[in-house]
C-alpha cells in the first residue's frame, strides 16, 4: 500500500498525505505508537495513582461476596450495579488513604508477620502445614504473583492494626454503659388494638367510571415495559474444553518439562537454641549474647542433652514443650544464613552459633528427608488437568483476541466473528431491563449493556467479562418499546387496588377517631366499641421480644413515657394497609447485670470507634487531594 502511495503521489496530493500522516504524531508522539499504552488509572490520591485493574478486583470480590450472601447468585434487581462500582472505588479510595496515614505515624508490618500470616491460611496448607507448592499454584490460578499477593496482605494487615488500634482508644464511661443497658432492656406495658383493612372491603363500591377515570389520570402505570432479545457470541472455558484433545505423549512430555512441581524437595528437621539480640542493639549487649550462647554450646559438648540446655537457656517460648524442636525445614523456610549452615550439616551434627535477624541461633540436625519425585502414574490425573488447563487458557486468549477484534471492526454483525472464533451465535428469550431468570441475560453486566444507547442502535457490544470468568459480545436481535396495556386488561387490577386504598383510608379513619376519644378520656373498650379488629390489652413488650410487629415495637419504644400515671396514645397505619392504636401504661428499666454489661461494653466500643474512625476518614478526605477519572470505570 505505501508503495502505490509512493508511485501515485506526486505534487500536492504528496503534501496533503504527508500532512496528514504527521497530525497524530504531533498531537501524541511517537511513543503512542511504538511504546505501550499506559496502564488506566480510576482515582489518583494524594499523587498516589489506583490502577484500573484494583479496581475490578476490588469490584469482582465485592459482588461475590454479594452473591454468597444470596446464595450463589445475585438476584435480578436486587441491587443496583453502579452504586456497586461507586462503593468499590470508595473503598480503595480510603484504604490508600487509611494506609498514608498509617505508613506516615510509623506503622509496619515485618515480612515474618506476612509470611506467618500467609501459612497459618488453611486454603495453602496440606494436611494442616503450609505448602509452598499448593501456594504457587493458586497464585497462578488467580493470575497473581506472590509479590503481589504478599504486598496486599501486608496492606491488610496494616490497616486492620492502625484501625483497630484506633478503634479500640473509643472512651466509654461507665454510667453511659450502665444508661445503655437500662434503655436496651427496657420493658413497657402495653394494649394494641389493630384495625385490619380487609375487614372495610366489603363497604367500598367501585364503579367503572372510577376506573376509567384512574387510568385516564394514572394510565403510565399500566405499561408493558421495552423488552428486548439479544443475539450473542459467547466464550466459555467449559466449552473450550471439550476442543482439547490429549495424547499420552502431551503428558509424558508435560511431566519431564515440569518434574520439579511433582518433585518434594530434600527437607532437614532441626533443633535451635535462640539467644535473642534485638536489631540495632549495642556492643555490649551482643557481647553478653554471644557470651550465653558459647557456655551453651559448651554445655552440649560437655554432653548435656541439647533439649535440657534449650529449656534452660533458649529464648524461644516452644522451647519449653518443644525443646528447641523447628520441625522440618525447606530451602527458602529460615534466615538465609542460618539455612546455609543448616544445609551442610550431617545428621547429629552441632553448629556453632549463628547471627540472624532474630539474634544468635545454634541449630543440631536431627534427621534428613531426601528428595522424592513422584511416579508419573501417580500424578497423571493432576498432569493432565493442568496441561488441559493451559490450553484451555491459551485458546481462551486467542479467541478472546479474534473476538474483540472482529466484533469491533464488522459493528454492524456477528457474523464475521463467528466465523473467526468458530463460536456460535445464541439468542436470549425476551427480558425486560429486570433481566431473565437464567442465562447470559441475568447478568448486571450484559444487563447494563443490553439497554444501552450503542446497543439500542444496533451496534456490537465491547466485550463483557462475566464474574467467572466467560466473555461475551451482544447485540441486539429484536427490540419492543413500552406500551399501553389497555383498559380491559387493567381493570380488575385498578379496581382491588381502588378498594385496597378505600379501604385503609376507612381503617385509618375508624383508628384516628378512637384515638381521640382515647385522649378526650374515654376508657380502651369504649372507644373501640362497635369497631373491627381485636385488641391484646395490657401486655408487657421488650425491643427485641416479638409480639408485635417491627413497626408497632419501633412506634411503643418512640413514645414518651406516661406522666402521673396518665397513658399515652398513639396511632400508625401499617405497609399492608391496617391501622394500629397503642396505648401505653408503664415503663421498667432493664436490670443492670454483669452480662449484659460486658456486652453493652463491646456494642458501644464497636460502635463509637467505628464513629470516630469514620470522623478520621472525613478528615482524612476533606484534607486530601483525591482526582477520580471516571471515564475509566
Amino acid at each position: 500500500m505505501l508503495q502505490k502511495i509512493r508511485d501515485k503521489a506526486t505534487g500536492w496530493i504528496a503534501y496533503v498525505i504527508v500532512i496528514l500522516i504527521s497530525i497524530p504524531f504531533a498531537l501524541w508522539g511517537l511513543n503512542e505508537y511504538f511504546g505501550g499504552a499506559p496502564a488506566q488509572v480510576v482515582a489518583e490520591v494524594n499523587g498516589v495513582e489506583i490502577p484500573a485493574r484494583a479496581y475490578q478486583q476490588e469490584f469482582q470480590q465485592q459482588r461475590q461476596q454479594l452473591a454468597q450472601m444470596f446464595g450463589g447468585r445475585i438476584p435480578s434487581g436486587a441491587v443496583d450495579e453502579n452504586m456497586m462500582r461507586e462503593n468499590a472505588l470508595q473503598t480503595l479510595i480510603r484504604r490508600e488513604l487509611v494506609a498514608q496515614m498509617a505508613e506516615d505515624k510509623g506503622f509496619r508490618i515485618s515480612a515474618s508477620a506476612v509470611a506467618s500470616e500467609i501459612r497459618a491460611v488453611p486454603g495453602f496448607q496440606r494436611d494442616g502445614v503450609f505448602d509452598p507448592e499448593r501456594y504457587r499454584q493458586i497464585m497462578e490460578s488467580q493470575r497473581r504473583s506472590p509479590a503481589e499477593f504478599e504486598a496486599r496482605v501486608a496492606q491488610a494487615m496494616l490497616l486492620e492494626q492502625f484501625q483497630s488500634g484506633y478503634q479500640r482508644s473509643a472512651f466509654l464511661p461507665e454510667a453511659m454503659v450502665e444508661d445503655f443497658v437500662r434503655l436496651r432492656h427496657e420493658r413497657r406495658q402495653v394494649s394494641v388494638h389493630r384495625f385490619p383493612a380487609e375487614a372495610y372491603a366489603e363497604r367500598v363500591q367501585v364503579s367503572e367510571d372510577d376506573i376509567a377515570a384512574f387510568y385516564a389520570e394514572h394510565g403510565e402505570q399500566f405499561q408493558t415495559p421495552e423488552r428486548l432479545r439479544l443475539a450473542y457470541l459467547l466464550l466459555d472455558d467449559a466449552t473450550l474444553a471439550e476442543q482439547v484433545s490429549v495424547t499420552e505423549d502431551d503428558l509424558r512430555r508435560e511431566y519431564e518439562q515440569r518434574s520439579d512441581r511433582f518433585t518434594q524437595p530434600e527437607e532437614r528437621r532441626a533443633s535451635h537454641i535462640l539467644i535473642r539480640v534485638e536489631p540495632g542493639a549495642d556492643a555490649d549487649t551482643v557481647a553478653a549474647a554471644e557470651a550465653r550462647a558459647r557456655e551453651a554450646r559448651a554445655r552440649i559438648e560437655a554432653g548435656e542433652d541439647f533439649a535440657e540446655v534449650a529449656r534452660a537457656v533458649s529464648d524461644d517460648p516452644m522451647a519449653e514443650t518443644a525443646g528447641g524442636d523447628l520441625g522440618y525445614i525447606a530451602r527458602g523456610d529460615i534466615d538465609p544464613t542460618l539455612e546455609g549452615v543448616l544445609f551442610t550439616m550431617r545428621v547429629g551434627d552441632v553448629s556453632q552459633p549463628v547471627r540472624t535477624g532474630l539474634g544468635l541461633q545454634i541449630v543440631r540436625l536431627t534427621d534428613i528427608e531426601a528428595a522424592r519425585r513422584e511416579p508419573f502414574e501417580a500424578v497423571r490425573d493432576e498432569v493432565e488437568a493442568e496441561f488441559r488447563s493451559r490450553r484451555v487458557e491459551g485458546l481462551h486468549i486467542e479467541l478472546t483476541e479474534r473476538l474483540l477484534t472482529e466484533s469491533f471492526e464488522q459493528p454492524g454483525t456477528l457474523e464475521p466473528a463467528a466465523e473467526a472464533t468458530g463460536l456460535s451465535i445464541a439468542f436470549t428469550d425476551w427480558f425486560t431491563r429486570q433481566g431473565a431468570d437464567e442465562g447470559i441475560a441475568s447478568e448486571p453486566e450484559v444487563l447494563r449493556v443490553a439497554f444501552s444507547q450503542e446497543v439500542r442502535q444496533g451496534r456490537n457490544s465491547d466485550l463483557i467479562d462475566l464474574p467467572d470468568g466467560r466473555v461475551v459480545v451482544v447485540r441486539l436481535h429484536e427490540y419492543e418499546p413500552a406500551a399501553p396495556r389497555p383498559l380491559e386488561e387493567v381493570a380488575e387490577e385498578i379496581r382491588l387496588q381502588l378498594v385496597w386504598e378505600e379501604s385503609r383510608r376507612l381503617a385509618e379513619a375508624d383508628g384516628a377517631r378512637a384515638l381521640e376519644a382515647l385522649q378526650a378520656g374515654s376508657g380502651w373498650a369504649q372507644s373501640l366499641e362497635g369497631l373491627p379488629g381485636e385488641s391484646t390489652t395490657e401486655l408487657w413488650v421488650s425491643r427485641d421480644s416479638g409480639e408485635l410487629p417491627g413497626a408497632v415495637t419501633s412506634r411503643v419504644f418512640t413514645l414518651n413515657r406516661p406522666a402521673d400515671d396518665r397513658p399515652v396514645f398513639s396511632g400508625l397505619s401499617l405497609r399492608d394497609g391496617d391501622y394500629v392504636l397503642v396505648a401505653l401504661y408503664a415503663s421498667e428499666p432493664g436490670e443492670v447485670r454483669p452480662a449484659r454489661m460486658n456486652e453493652a461494653r463491646q456494642q458501644l466500643a464497636n460502635l463509637y470507634g467505628g464513629l470516630e474512625f469514620e470522623a478520621l476518614y472525613q478528615a482524612l478526605e476533606a484534607q486530601a487531594k483525591i482526582r477520580i477519572f471516571r471515564e475509566n470505570l
